[in-house]
């Protein structure tokens, strides 16, 4: 059985989620489509591309990823990133197709990435408003269908690279960023276990928030009382926050009603 994959900002209040798989199941009846992440913020590509890489190693080969989270930005900035919001790109990596906008999401899967990519071709610009429906669908189809890539598609060098935030270390500490905000509320930082073990080891540390300082690190969520903060190395081996029972984002993060601003460097001060 195949498997079709969907990472999207379309959320689940409206039926365009629902009209992209009624069109797929009307071809293909007896694929299988799991929702990766469809409920990202609006347009939060890092956040969706975060999500989309996790799961990957999760999935076999032959699997088909549609990622339809677009980069927006100032048309300054775009420029610069030579993003372009009217190309679709395909590329299989590790044995499973990608689909998605030219906005830099197979570098920022993997810094290292060197797989070929294809730019896509469709017939009309009025695809352009709903792309993961008119666009994309007819892609899945093809691929499905064993059709040739070169009778819908041509392979192509010039396509925006992005790259994830990567942790670094100074001499007196190691700095990270927040990655990923998940429904619970709890953080998940660009700091790696191996990370972790190499600069702090077993030297004492402070990690300062705007609400708190954490000089421990903890195995589970268990660890400590409701409404404590608790770090601990999650299963991707990343640094999370959180505090039980309730969202760490409201509590680890000072806001007032004049912004809304969200913690995004994380700072291990280390100390001899």
């Amino acid at each position: 059985m195949s498997i079709i994959t969907i990472t999207t900002d379309l959320g689940y209040r409206d039926p365009y989620l629902a009209m992209v798989k009624g069109l797929i199941y009307s071809k293909h009846p007896t694929i299988k489509i799991v929702d990766v992440a469809c409920d990202v913020n609006s347009h939060a590509h890092n956040e969706a591309a975060f999500a989309l890489k996790s799961t990957l190693p999760y999935f076999p080969e032959g699997t088909i990823h549609l990622f339809a989270v677009k980069f927006l930005n100032s048309s300054d900035t775009i420029n610069n990133l030579e993003v372009d919001n009217t190309r679709y790109l395909l590329s299989k990596y590790k044995g499973q197709y990608i689909i998605c906008p030219d906005n830099g999401l197979y570098t920022l899967i993997d810094k290292g990435f060197n797989e070929k990519v294809y730019q896509l071709y469709f017939e009309s610009n009025r695809q352009h408003s709903f792309y993961l429906r008119d666009i994309f669908t007819e892609i899945v189809d093809k691929l499905l269908s064993k059709t040739p890539l070169e009778e819908f598609c041509s392979e192509t060098q010039n396509y925006c690279v992005l790259f994830a935030h990567e942790s670094f270390a100074t001499p007196g500490n190691l700095q990270g960023k927040v990655l990923y905000e998940d429904d619970f509320g709890n953080l998940i930082t660009s700091i790696t276990k191996q990370e972790f073990e190499k600069y702090v080891g077993n030297k004492r540390f402070s990690i300062n928030l705007p609400s708190v300082n954490i000089d421990k690190i903890h195995q589970t969520y268990d660890d400590v009382k409701i409404g404590d903060v608790v770090c601990f190395f999650n299963s991707m081996d990343f640094l999370e926050i959180a505090s039980v029972g309730q969202a760490a984002s409201k509590i680890v993060i000072k806001r007032n009603v004049f912004s809304k601003y969200k913690i995004e460097k994380i700072i291990i001060d280390i100390y001899d």
